[in-house]
């Protein structure tokens, strides 16, 4: 029988010339300096104080797309540390091109073909329940524009979880289990600040965590991180485009609006974990990740 990860192995080979451990906690811990100065590094370029409260709100079309390209500033600087710490570039993180661009339109293809379907499934949008219904034409002008702002924040989250820390814990240990589950827990970890209170936190945090894992398995299987950020970007492209709720961070880019809520009325403790609508929730997120996974197997055949 095959070994279904015979690609990783030559995708982690770049990795192994500098493998030791201090130089990816001193990794770890420069980009995490790095990533929380991206955003006021990025505003300082920005021509106004109103352009600036838009970035920092995110409710607005321009300050959702300009948080997406300030992760461009964050994905520099992992760059640049990348040089440093390790004698690296970029494309020892991706893969063979031209493999890495065909996986990514194959399995953004793929994948969003599947989230339209389910889209279109019950239960529906209900119009009379919408506060805003954006103007189609003025939306679908946006659209390229926030594929770009998403591949950029997709990219700069794959290159530095699926990239770099599943090379580098690949080389420390042999185990399937480390290179796919800790990159990812501490991807899922960072997702926990999605949710509003402990418990949708927790939920968002084991979404995000068995995502990565996806996107994790895909990586090893091509050897290349196309099909990863491919999934990625479907996933991001229509949770944030189709729909979203006025005055919430990262609502200005979807074409459907729900009436504004306080976000405390869902800041569930950690005992609303065990509830029936949070265990309905959390299945029903992970049978998502399940569909995108089986859908961008279907498109890589592997």
């Amino acid at each position: 029988m095959s070994d279904p990860y015979a690609a990783h192995r030559a995708f982690i080979r770049p990795a192994m010339q500098s493998s030791e451990m201090w130089r990816v906690l001193a990794m770890v811990v420069a980009f995490e300096f790095v990533f929380m100065l991206s955003a006021p590094v990025f505003a300082v370029m920005l021509p106004s104080q109103a352009a600036k409260d838009a970035f920092y709100e995110g409710t607005s079309a321009f300050g959702t797309l300009a948080q997406f390209f300030s992760f461009g500033v964050a994905g520099i600087g992992f760059l640049i540390l990348l040089r440093t710490l390790h004698g690296r570039g970029l494309q020892s993180l991706v893969g063979p091109v031209a493999e890495a661009k065909r996986d990514l339109i194959r399995v953004a293809w793929a994948v969003g073909i599947w989230l339209m379907v389910l889209e279109m499934l019950p239960p529906w949008i209900n119009t009379a329940d919408l506060a805003e219904v954006r103007d189609f034409g003025a939306w679908a002008v946006l659209v390229p524009v926030a594929l770009v702002a998403l591949l950029i924040q997709v990219g700069t989250e794959e290159i530095f979880f699926r990239g770099y820390l599943q090379q580098q814990f690949a080389c420390l240990s042999n185990s399937r289990w480390t290179w796919m589950f800790v990159p990812s827990a501490m991807f899922g970890a960072l997702h926990f600040w999605n949710g509003n209170g402990v418990a949708e936190g927790t939920i968002w945090a084991i979404w995000a965590t068995v995502l990565g894992m996806a996107c994790a398995d895909l990586t090893a299987r091509t050897g290349n991180l196309g099909s990863a950020i491919g999934l990625h970007l479907a996933n991001n492209t229509f949770a944030l485009l189709i729909v979203g709720v006025q005055g919430w961070p990262s609502s200005g880019l979807a074409l459907f609006l729900y009436p504004y809520e306080d976000p405390e009325l869902y800041a569930y403790g950690f005992e609303a974990l065990l509830s029936p609508w949070m265990i309905f929730q959390l299945i029903t997120m992970l049978i998502s990740v399940a569909i995108m996974w089986l859908a961008a197997r279907i498109a890589i055949q592997r």
